[in-house]
C-alpha cells in the first residue's frame, strides 16, 4: 500500500475513534458480611440454645455498580440483602429479597440524591447506639431500630460537606415499610391523596476529634388505616459521645409518641449510656445499661424495662473478629420484653459467642 494511502487510512481510523461517543467504565462490586454465633437465651420458665446470625452486625450480600459520568457527577446503584448465616436463607421476610437496599444515587458536589428503599434518618441515628438483637433499642421495640430502620418508595438528599464534621440527610418516603396496614391500600385520604404510610424525616451526625452527636427525627402518617382515627407518630433519637482514649463514653435518649398501634404505648422513653475500654490493639470491652418507660399503657412504674449488657470485641484481621456479648433483661410487672418476648413481669437472659468476617 502506497505510503500516503496508509497514512490517509491511520487518520481516518484516528477520527473515527474521536468521533465515537465515550463510554464511561461502570465498575460492579461485590461484597458481604457473614456473622453467625452460638447463643443461649434463657428466662423465668424458659430457655433457648441454638446457632443464630447477625448479633454483632446484621449478616449481608451486596452489588454496588459505580459510573463516573464525568463533570464531577457520579451514579451509584445498589442492591443489598440480609443473610441469615445459621440457615443460608433470606432473612427480609414478607417476600422481600433486597431488604436492606435497593436504590440508584445521583453523586455530585451538591450531595447526593437516592431514589428506593434505604436507611431512613432515624434508623441511622440510631444505629450509632446500636440495632442489632442484643441491643436495648431492638428490645423494647424503637422504631429506629426496628419499623423504621430502613423505608421503601423513598425520596433521600444526602448534604454535601459544607462545615467540616457536620453530616445530614433529608428524606421523604411515598409509602414506608413502618405502614401497619395491609399492603399500601389506603381508606384514608386527603382530597385525592392517600396519606397511609408516609413518612418524613430528617438527621444531623457532628463529628470532631474525640466528641460526636447525633439527631434524627422521623414523622409517620396515619401509621395504622386499620384503626379508626389519626395515627401519625414521631419519633426523635438523640446521641452524643466523648472518647477520653481510655475510655469511650455515650450517652443517648429515644422518645416516641402514638405507639398504640406498634406497642400498645402512647408514649416510649428510653434513657441509656454505653461505657467502652480499649484492652490492648485488639480487644475491646463494652458495658451498657439502659431504662425503657411506655412499653404498655400501664401508669407508674408497672411499664418500666431495665437491660444491662456486656459486650467483648477481639479483632483477629482487618476483616475478621470474634465476639462475646451478654444481655439481661428486668421486665417490671407490666412489660413483656426480651431477645425472646418473656410474659409479663418476667426476666430475661441473652449470652452469645460468634465470628464476624467481611468479605
Amino acid at each position: 500500500m502506497p505510503l500516503c494511502l496508509k497514512a490517509s487510512s491511520t487518520l481516518a481510523i484516528v477520527i473515527a475513534t474521536m468521533a465515537m461517543p465515550a463510554v464511561a467504565q461502570t465498575q460492579v462490586s461485590l461484597y458481604g458480611l457473614l456473622d453467625v454465633s452460638a447463643e443461649r437465651i434463657s428466662g423465668d420458665g424458659f430457655s433457648l440454645s441454638r446457632v443464630s446470625s447477625s448479633n454483632l452486625s446484621t449478616s449481608r450480600l451486596g452489588l454496588r455498580a459505580d459510573e463516573d459520568l464525568g463533570g464531577g457527577l457520579k451514579v451509584r446503584a445498589t442492591l443489598e440483602t440480609a443473610v441469615a448465616a445459621d440457615t443460608g436463607a433470606n432473612s427480609g421476610g414478607n417476600s422481600r429479597f433486597f431488604d436492606r437496599h435497593a436504590h440508584v444515587a445521583l453523586i455530585g458536589s451538591w450531595g447526593e440524591l437516592r431514589l428506593g428503599r434505604t436507611d431512613t434518618p432515624l434508623g441511622l441515628a440510631a444505629d450509632m447506639a446500636g440495632t442489632q438483637a442484643f441491643d436495648d433499642l431492638t428490645i423494647v421495640g424503637a422504631r429506629g431500630a426496628t419499623r423504621y430502620r430502613r423505608t421503601d418508595n423513598s425520596i433521600t438528599y444526602l448534604l454535601p460537606t459544607v462545615i467540616t464534621g457536620l453530616s445530614g440527610q433529608v428524606q421523604y418516603s411515598l409509602g414506608s415499610s413502618g405502614f401497619g396496614g395491609s399492603g399500601l391500600s389506603d381508606n384514608r385520604v386527603t382530597g385525592d391523596e392517600a396519606t397511609g404510610g408516609k413518612t418524613w424525616g430528617f438527621n444531623l451526625v457532628y463529628a470532631a476529634g474525640p466528641f460526636q452527636a447525633g439527631l434524627g427525627y422521623l414523622k409517620a402518617r396515619d401509621e395504622n388505616i386499620a384503626v379508626a382515627g389519626d395515627q401519625g407518630a414521631n419519633a426523635t433519637m438523640v446521641l452524643a459521645s466523648y472518647d477520653f482514649g481510655p475510655v469511650k463514653i455515650t450517652a443517648y435518649a429515644n422518645d416516641e409518641t402514638n405507639t398504640s398501634v406498634i406497642s400498645g404505648a402512647d408514649h416510649l422513653r428510653t434513657l441509656g449510656a454505653k461505657l467502652a475500654v480499649p484492652v490492648g490493639q485488639d480487644l475491646l470491652l463494652t458495658a451498657g445499661a439502659s431504662r425503657t418507660r411506655g412499653t404498655t399503657d400501664a401508669r407508674g412504674d408497672e411499664d418500666r424495662v431495665t437491660i444491662f449488657s456486656l459486650k467483648g470485641v477481639y479483632t483477629l484481621s482487618r476483616r475478621t473478629s470474634l465476639y462475646g456479648w451478654l444481655v439481661s433483661v428486668d421486665n417490671e410487672d407490666a412489660a413483656n420484653k426480651g431477645v425472646i418476648a418473656p410474659g409479663a413481669g418476667q426476666s430475661g437472659r441473652g449470652l452469645a459467642f460468634g465470628v464476624r468476617h467481611l468479605f
